[in-house]
């Protein structure tokens, strides 16, 4: 692939930026398309005054409601060597400082500034580097500061020491940005061309970004209705993005992702239609490095191993309470040997035993005629961090789903479930399907009045435009994802076919509990 071919790559984009004002029904549309694209990160302008194209609180607001992180840009116009200098850089270091008080950007998040110009060696050693030494004194204790512009810039830049997060701009052809895209040193690359969403005055003017590295390692943050900003992974130990952990049960390693594994028996080759190099496991966080000389495959970096993957495979991350919530899934899947570990054996009794103790029992996997399956969807939730603690946690399913039903009805904000009717909402990962057990034949308006009744749920791993693909526990006395019985077929639409016995569909709201914590 052509270096021009290869920039223009938007394959995996997660994040945008964008002048237009999200709010109003322009915005809740423009953001509802980018949910979804599994768009994470929204960056949104700083400037000398407030102003059409600047974020508004009110907006900060909304955009983070919505799921998203937000990473500020601060641009004047910093297109020409008067831009730049020792006292402009003080100037724009005090405006931003001033955006900060006003939006409530927390310390240790991020604030990109902004060189939007082809500028020589010359230009950049006596104009751009004196500008963000200013920058850097007056905020870089409190905040990580980014800049935006070609490669020479950003190397320049990162030599000095004076910035962490260089940002590729879109313009291939500046000096210095072959070499420093070729070189993968780029947290983020902005993708030519520009893009249009929406139609007359919904109309939104926007830019695609590829991300190199977590919405963590970027610094993004978001902003609850209180007005307080929080750092993204601020409330995390190890999961990706976000997430805690509360119980005792391993958690998952933190890996800077940018895609994650969609699919079960995916390989990682040497080259396309290679030898293999390793087996893949569902939910697996690797490093999308780009396209390979097949446009049908990716170059992938996995636990320090280079290869291929076949690119329809690969997903690009959710927010982070969902990561969060399919991490402990999976690592319980893994546990019990992807299914194979048997619920009496040793060692796996005593991991049935750890989730009934999580719930104040006692009982454990050679206790063969009290179903755990409950107990595992509790077990994986509680471990998903913080955003989950108002689950009901539960050994029974019409228990938690009951109350995620009722939850939706009376508007309880703090329920990081709320239930819907199977064909009301497309499920996504991280939502939990309940369904029918043996021959009941229960509805959500039964579900919506009763809180004890025999039923199954598990929680979604892959979602596909055919199928969705569950994990649940004690499904043939194990954790498992079997194809007969935990595949769920969808129509056209995205939507659960009917005929499916599913009585309720429990959408994930976690990202938005989070904010309000």
């Amino acid at each position: 692939m052509s270096y021009e071919s290869e920039f223009k790559d938007d394959t995996g984009w997660s994040a945008v930026d964008t002048n237009a004002k999200l709010s109003g029904e322009r915005g809740r549309k423009f953001l509802e398309f980018l949910k979804q694209e599994n768009v994470s990160t929204i960056i949104r302008y700083y400037a000398s005054s407030r102003r059409a194209k600047t974020l508004a609180l009110s907006e900060a607001k909304l955009i983070s409601s919505a799921g998203f992180g937000i990473i500020p840009v601060y641009q004047d116009r910093n297109r020409k060597p008067e831009d730049f200098g020792v006292e402009k850089g003080k100037e724009c270091a005090a405006n931003a400082a001033d955006f900060v008080d006003y939006i409530g950007q927390p310390e240790g998040s991020t604030i990109f500034f902004a060189v939007d110009a082809d500028f020589s060696q010359a230009e950049i050693d006596k104009y751009i580097v004196p500008y963000f030494e200013e920058v850097a004194s007056r905020l870089g204790g409190a905040f990580r500061i980014g800049a935006y512009g070609s490669g020479l810039v950003l190397s320049a830049l990162l030599d000095h020491e004076l910035i962490e997060i260089p940002w590729i701009s879109m313009s291939r052809a500046f000096r210095g940005t072959r070499d420093f895209f070729n070189g993968e040193k780029w947290a983020l690359r902005q993708v030519p061309p520009a893009h249009k969403h929406g139609t007359g005055s919904s109309q939104v003017s926007y830019d695609r970004n590829v991300l190199n590295w977590s919405a963590e390692e970027l610094g993004a943050f978001r902003i609850d209705e209180a007005g307080s900003g929080i750092v993204a992974g601020e409330h995390v130990e190890d999961a990706v993005l976000g997430g805690g952990f509360v119980s005792s049960a391993p958690a998952p390693k933190f890996v800077v992702a940018n895609a994650y594994v969609s699919t079960e028996g995916l390989n990682l080759r040497t080259e396309p239609g290679g030898s293999v190099i390793r087996d893949l496991t569902i939910g697996e966080p690797v490093r999308d490095l780009g396209a390979a000389a097949d446009a049908n495959w990716r170059r992938v970096e996995v636990d320090g191993h280079e290869g291929v993957v076949f690119a329809k495979y690969l997903r690009k991350p959710s927010v982070p309470e969902v990561e969060a919530l399919i991490s402990s899934t999976i690592e319980q899947w893994v546990r019990f040997d992807k299914g194979r570990g048997n619920e009496a054996s040793s060692p796996y009794y005593k991991y049935v035993g750890e989730m009934w103790k999580a719930i104040g029992e006692s009982y454990d996997g050679r206790d063969r005629g009290v179903p755990w399956s409950a107990a595992f969807i509790s077990f994986v939730v509680r471990n998903a961090g913080p955003a989950y603690a108002a689950f009901k946690f539960a050994p029974s399913h019409s228990a938690f789903s009951h109350d995620a039903i009722q939850g939706r009805i009376l508007k309880h904000t703090d329920r990081p479930f709320w239930g819907f009717r199977p064909r009301e909402q497309r499920p996504e990962i991280g939502d939990i399907i309940h369904r029918n057990r043996g021959k009941g034949k229960y509805s959500i308006d039964y579900a919506e009045n009763h809180s004890s009744f025999t039923s199954h749920s598990d929680i979604v791993v892959e979602v596909t435009p055919q199928v969705v693909r569950v994990i649940g526990g004690n499904v043939g006395d194990t954790v498992s994802m079997r194809d007969n019985i935990q595949e769920y077929d969808l129509d056209a639409d995205g939507l659960l076919k009917e005929g499916q016995r599913v009585i309720a569909l429990l959408k994930n709201r976690a990202s938005e509990v989070a904010l309000t914590a």
